[in-house]
């Protein structure tokens, strides 16, 4: 019998930042996040955040669409502009509808979104699929 490896049992964890002002937000996804077999820091602002996505090699960034100092999707478009940062990817996560933060994504150049309503659920998920299923 022939047995493969499972695919993933050698890669280190994905490493992921949450930028939320909101402290019981940002704690809870970054234990949701941890339970999944995520590698997490968190941020509770903007800033110093290019230095800690090069220097913790940050592969996916989920950012909070309404922060106090700069939107998500703003933040975002700047992280793209970043040539420190060229496989960055991100995730938006909002109490707004899909409809209203499609526009945002768009302008930002964001590869998804996840409703707060929905992070316990499809978070982990969404992360994996933009990382290639690279996790744990």
């Amino acid at each position: 019998m022939i047995q493969r490896a499972h695919p993933t049992a050698t890669r280190a964890p994905i490493r992921v930042v949450v930028i939320d002002d909101d402290e019981f937000e940002r704690e809870f996804l970054v234990d949701l996040l941890q339970t999944a077999g995520f590698n997490v820091s968190s941020l509770p602002s903007v800033f110093g955040v290019t230095n800690h996505l090069v220097q913790e090699h940050v592969q996916v960034v989920v950012l909070d669409v309404m922060m106090p100092t700069i939107r998500g999707d703003k933040l975002a478009a700047l992280l793209r502009k970043s040539a420190a940062l060229p496989n960055l990817r991100v995730v938006l996560v909002s109490s707004m509808s899909e409809a209203e933060v499609a526009p945002l994504m768009a302008l930002a150049g964001v590869e998804a979104f996840v409703a707060k309503a929905n992070v316990r659920a499809d978070l982990a998920m969404v992360i994996d699929n933009l990382v290639g299923g690279a996790r744990r």
